[in-house]
Parts: structure tokens; sequence; C-alpha cells
């Protein structure tokens, strides 16, 4: 925002900025203690149009045309401000406003998962053995890692040792046995509720508390939890095809609803949910800071899929949504 000039009466200082505002130039009109009134353009790309609006109102500032352009400058700023409250109602602070709005939905599905995470902690804690939650107890041998690339290794994974607990593949192991089990579907869902150390399930459950339970009270418990078995499958197996079994984890999940409420509250005008800037750019920022190694051991890949889940998922839900309310 920058300003252009100073008109001397506050009357006629008015009259232009209705005048710009008319004619699709947003500004401010600021008394600026002097006894001047100092006019200041939104858009610096305006600039030069303003300028030379100023510059043809001095010199006819009785002109009619100034006196027109008011009551639309009014109906242009009535508009405006249920623009800004509609807006204000849908924007939701996850941090604390989340579970204020009213619902007729409780978000029991969050609060299952949450106590999963919990107990599952407990019980790593107590070290009791859980490692029928992981995807997967084989995977390629670190000598074997070692000698190989990304593509390489997600090749092998793929085609050598893919889940063998799921498809019931018979894997050989380097001490001659053979690994042979089946049907343990879980698998590919359950890594979620595994944590390594406090902070990490904190920051999860955290999220996922404000998040899901915002969500949850929305879409109900029924499509909820499409969105969460949906959101889990494929970050865990994104994750895993890259990095093997070794990992764990909510935020996968966190990321596809924090995708989802981000791009369908940005494109859904019905939709009751919006989350202020400042969170969308903490998480953002967050998503970027992983990458650099400088947080430990992240699962970069979960965060990624689950994030594309959600960002895709809320951008067809406001696609169809939009639709269906203009039909």
């Amino acid at each position: 925002m920058r300003p252009i000039g100073e008109i001397s009466d506050e009357a006629q200082a008015k009259r232009f900025g209705d005048h710009l505002l008319s004619n699709g130039v947003p500004c401010d009109i600021d008394d600026d203690d002097s006894g001047t009134w100092t006019v200041w353009i939104h858009d610096d790309d305006q600039i030069e149009k303003a300028e030379a609006e100023l510059t043809q109102f001095n010199r006819e500032p009785d002109n009619p045309i100034y006196n027109k352009a008011k009551s639309k400058a009014e109906k242009i700023r009535r508009d405006e401000a249920k623009v800004d409250e509609l807006a204000a109602k849908r924007q939701v602070d996850v941090r604390t406003q989340v579970f204020e709005s009213e619902s007729t939905v409780r978000p029991y599905l969050t609060f299952f998962l949450i106590g999963m995470s919990i107990m599952v902690q407990a019980l790593q804690l107590a070290e009791i053995d859980v490692s029928l939650l992981t995807m997967s107890n084989i995977d390629i041998t670190p000598e074997a890692k070692s000698q190989m690339n990304q593509a390489q290794e997600t090749s092998y994974r793929l085609r050598n040792v893919f889940l063998p607990e799921v498809t019931g593949k018979d894997i050989p192991l380097p001490d001659g046995k053979v690994a042979s089990s089946k049907g343990q579907i879980w698998r590919i869902i359950t890594p979620i509720f595994l944590h390594f150390g406090l902070l990490h399930i904190i920051f999860n459950m955290y999220w996922l508390y404000y998040l899901g339970g915002g969500l949850e009270g929305r879409l109900g418990l029924g499509r909820m939890l499409g969105f969460i078995i949906l959101s889990a499958l494929i970050s865990n197996l994104g994750q895993y095809l890259i990095s093997g079994p070794g990992f764990g984890g909510m935020s996968g999940v966190n990321y596809a609803l924090f995708g989802y409420i981000w791009i369908r509250g940005k494109n859904d005008p019905f939709f009751e949910m919006q989350l202020d800037q400042g969170t969308i750019t903490m998480l953002l920022i967050w998503f970027a800071i992983c990458f650099t190694g400088l947080v430990g051991n992240i699962a970069n890949g979960a965060h990624t899929f689950g994030l594309i889940v959600g960002v895709t998922a809320g951008w067809l839900a406001a696609h169809q949504n939009r639709q269906h309310k203009a039909s």
C-alpha cells in the first residue's frame, strides 16, 4: 500500500476515494493529523492509474461524475464487509477454536485414534513386543541396501520382499530359514499407532486432536473413517517403498487432514472450516524443515503422500460441493 498524494478537504477526499473505489481501485483515505487527508492505494499495480485520476480530480474537483460514485462505492463496501464476515466465521484457528462450533457429531474416531496411540506407546515403554503393528518384519539386508541407490532399493523391495506377512510370499532369510505368514493386512494401517519418543507422540496427538476432531465433526464418522484409512494406507505404503518398514507415527495422516482442510476451506465457500494463515505457514515450514535432516530421521515419504492425499481429496470435495450447490 502506497500514498499517492494529499487532499486538504475531508469531504473532497472522501468523494475522490469513492470515485477510485467505484472504478476498481481499492484505497484508504486517512487523516494525517495536519489538516490534510492522504490517499493510500492498496495495489501497487494501480498506482499510475490512481495518480492520473488524482491529477484530473485536482483540476475539476466539482465535476458531477464524482458525486455519482458514492452509492456504488457504498455498495462495494457493504459487499466486502459481508465477505469478510463470512470468512471470519469460516476461519478456524485450529490451536484454540476448532471445537467451539456447534456440531451434532462428536469426534469419537479421533478420540479412539488418540487412545490407541497412547496405549501402544505405553506398551513400547513397558518393552512389550509390538512388532505385529509394523509394516513388516522383513526387509532388504543392510549389506544389500548399501550397494543400491533409491530407485534400485524401491524396485527390489517391491519385487522381492514386498509385505510378506500380508501377501503370504515365502521370503528366504540369511540364516537359511524361510519367513512365511499370510493375511496380516492390518500391518498396512497400524504403523500410524507407533511413535518413537515422548515429543513424537505429543506433537502428533496435538495435531490429530485439533485437525481430526474439527474435521470429523463436519464429515461424520463414516466418511472420516474412510478418509483416515485411505490416508494411512497411501502414506504408509509410500514410506515403506522408499525406506522400508522401520517407521511409524500419525504424521502422514495429520498432513492428509491438514491438506484436506486447507484446500477445501480455500476453495469451498460452503465448507465451515478454514485454517488461519499462521497455521498453514507453520505446517508447511515444518514440512520443509523435515527434509533437511536437522530434526532427525523423519518419515518424509509419509508426510508427502499424506499431504497429496489430503490436497487431492480436499480439492475434489470442494469442486463437487460447489457443483452441487450450483445445481
